[in-house]
């Protein structure tokens, strides 16, 4: 009886040892908190992106207004010539073109026996007027210079002020007895040399001037 007990003993004995011998010790692990490290984790800062600086005072709307004045504004625009550029040259040809003008509308008028009134309603009054021989002359003058004035009281024409320049053209006028247009002469200058363009019943011609 002491045998069997002796032997129950030792098997327990075994049993014991070898199942505390399988067995795995437990570590207790140390509890992770990820809330607190993702927390952690978001405030670490970010790397910031490096933006470019604008000048003070200079906004969008400013950077849009230059670029639509620079494709508005093309190639610059060349000055027109002052008055004080003007040539000697140029004075003189716009002189002679202003001249030509007055010529060529003297020539386009229609006066051959047309009344004193008539002429007078078209024209205006004479500058200078005579009477001789049962003719009346009338002189209208044309000054090719602001401010010039042929001083001569009689019908005649101012070949000083012609040759100059500083008179662009002469009229003169001739009525017959029954104060008619007879015939009539403008007197002008051409390549330097005084013409008269005179019209008579026949037709006209120009010629070199002479006085009426």
């Amino acid at each position: 009886m002491n045998k069997i007990s002796v032997i129950w003993i030792a098997v327990v004995a075994v049993l014991v040892i070898a199942g505390c011998s399988n067995e795995t010790p437990l570590v207790e692990s140390e509890p992770v908190n990820t809330s607190v490290q993702g927390l952690e984790l978001s405030k670490q800062p970010q790397p910031e992106e490096k933006k470019e600086a604008t000048p003070a005072g200079e906004s969008d709307e400013a950077s849009e207004d230059q670029s639509v004045a620079k494709a508005a504004d093309p190639s610059p625009s060349v000055p027109a010539p002052s008055a004080e550029s003007a040539t000697p040259q140029a004075d003189a040809s716009t002189s002679k073109e202003q001249g030509e003008d007055v010529v060529s509308s003297l020539k386009e008028l229609s006066l051959i026996s047309k009344t004193m009134e008539e002429v007078r309603q078209q024209l205006g009054e004479a500058k200078t007027t005579a009477k001789g021989g049962g003719f009346t002359s009338w002189q209208y003058d044309h000054p090719g210079k602001e401010g010039y004035h042929y001083p001569e009281t009689a019908v005649s024409v101012d070949v000083q002020g012609l040759d100059s320049g500083s008179m662009k053209a002469q009229l003169m006028i001739s009525f017959n007895e029954n104060n008619l247009v007879d015939s009539y002469s403008i007197y002008h200058v051409v390549d330097g040399e005084i013409m008269a363009y005179r019209v008579t019943e026949a037709g006209a011609v120009e010629e070199p001037g002479q006085a009426d």
